[in-house]
């Protein structure tokens, strides 16, 4: 979304939260605290006349994130209500996911088809008209799977109006297309260890300190990844000899001895 905050209708807002079943007085009660904000402008030092806003969210209003979650709410239905053109499935027997949101950014899934592509183009419209929102086509793009014809491809394209192909290759920290060689993916969690392992001053510290630092930081590294994607034994295996060669070593001169209990 372009501006995500600043383009909010608030009439939009408040027909959301009405349809989400949100009592009329509680609704206009949030709907005077949006609509209470005033601004000046200051032109070469001098304040100009208060004037109030017809649209938008304060950016760094408590409200504010949770208000945005909520108008998330109306492209939401929408997407559901076409689910028979939007969407795909994992694996045949699995529901139909249509979407993922995530802050101002959202994911959609669906067939790679001209039919559906108008469909989700006049959603996107509506949902724009009727919110305020504007979609950023410049920072939006298209993953195809590889079975995907060449010219499926260019009618999608050209229906949506995204030329670029999708371009981040992390997000969050993490890989957002997860290779064979899932070990090369994940090779950044070693390496953050090893940076933690060296920078840790760890021929200072005690035994108890060891244990600390082994607990809040270095298992704490791979939890994020663990949570998304099921990491290789083999990998899992590398980064608990990391944290052995941690606890029972020493110096650096001299190799440690991994005593068994």
């Amino acid at each position: 979304m372009s501006k995500a905050y600043d383009r909010v209708e608030w009439s939009f807002v408040s027909k959301i939260l009405l349809k989400m079943g949100f009592a009329l007085e509680w609704v206009s009660t949030i709907m005077d605290c949006v609509s209470s904000v005033s601004y000046f402008v200051v032109v070469n030092g001098e304040v100009g006349e208060c004037f109030t806003p017809t649209r938008g969210l304060r950016q760094g209003d408590p409200l504010s994130p949770y208000l945005f979650l909520i108008c998330n709410k109306g492209l939401s239905f929408l997407l559901r209500s076409a689910e028979s053109c939007v969407g795909s499935k994992v694996v045949r027997r699995a529901p139909k996911i249509s979407h993922l949101f995530f802050a101002d950014d959202s994911l959609i899934f669906g067939e790679a088809m001209s039919s559906g592509a108008c469909i989700l183009q006049a959603l996107l419209g509506n949902y724009s008209d009727c919110s305020g929102q504007l979609i950023n086509f410049k920072k939006s793009g298209i993953f195809f799977i590889a079975c995907v014809l060449n010219d499926n491809k260019a009618d999608v394209r050209r229906i949506l109006g995204i030329t670029s192909g999708f371009q981040p290759k992390k997000y969050l920290g993490l890989s957002v297309l997860i290779e064979q060689n899932k070990r090369k993916v994940f090779a950044d969690l070693r390496d953050k260890t090893i940076e933690r392992i060296v920078n840790s001053g760890s021929r200072t510290l005690s035994q108890g300190g060891k244990e600390v630092f082994i607990k809040v930081v270095l298992q704490a590294i791979p939890i994020y990844a663990m949570c998304c994607f099921l990491l290789p034994k083999t990998f899992r295996k590398d980064l608990e000899a990391l944290i052995g060669w941690f606890w029972w070593q020493n110096s650096k001169e001299k190799k440690g001895i991994h005593w068994c209990s």
